[in-house]
């Protein structure tokens, strides 16, 4: 496992990261995931960023099953919360939040107790985040909501 060094930045798919860092070592976790917004973006022709792309759709197919097993088969009640949002909100909402949840698990695995969690978002999956949230870290740790607008 990697001990961090302070004022460490990673950048790109956090997941295996994650998985190669020891528990219980980092103070601060800020993250601005995909928001699911069913769209897909590029940045425009002569812009710095020309060429960068990426797609913010989401289906079951684009989840790892052992996410999915991991969620079900470990924490019962965070896939109850998921498998609602799938029957609310379609399959994409279901695929995004196996997606976020499998991270969020990490991300608590690595927190210090007394670590915090930013999670930017914006009001399309926001409600089931907060959900996600709760189960993973537990609600009475859920501190404010910061709105900008």
């Amino acid at each position: 496992m990697l001990n961090v060094a302070k004022r460490t930045l990673f950048t790109g798919d956090n997941l295996e990261v994650m998985r190669g860092i020891n528990s219980a070592c980092i103070d601060l976790i800020y993250l601005d995931p995909p928001f699911n917004s069913n769209a897909d973006y590029a940045a425009p022709i002569g812009s710095r960023a020309a060429g960068a792309a990426f797609k913010d759709t989401w289906t079951l197919d684009d989840v790892d099953l052992a996410w999915h097993g991991q969620i079900a088969e470990e924490h019962p009640g965070l896939y109850t919360i998921i498998d609602a949002a799938g029957e609310c909100h379609g399959e994409s909402m279901k695929a995004y939040l196996i997606m976020m949840g499998v991270r969020l698990l990490e991300m608590k695995r690595l927190l210090k107790p007394t670590g915090s969690i930013y999670l930017h978002c914006d009001p399309t999956a926001s409600h089931y985040l907060k959900m996600v949230m709760d189960t993973v870290f537990g609600r009475s740790n859920y501190r404010n909501e910061i709105i900008w607008k």
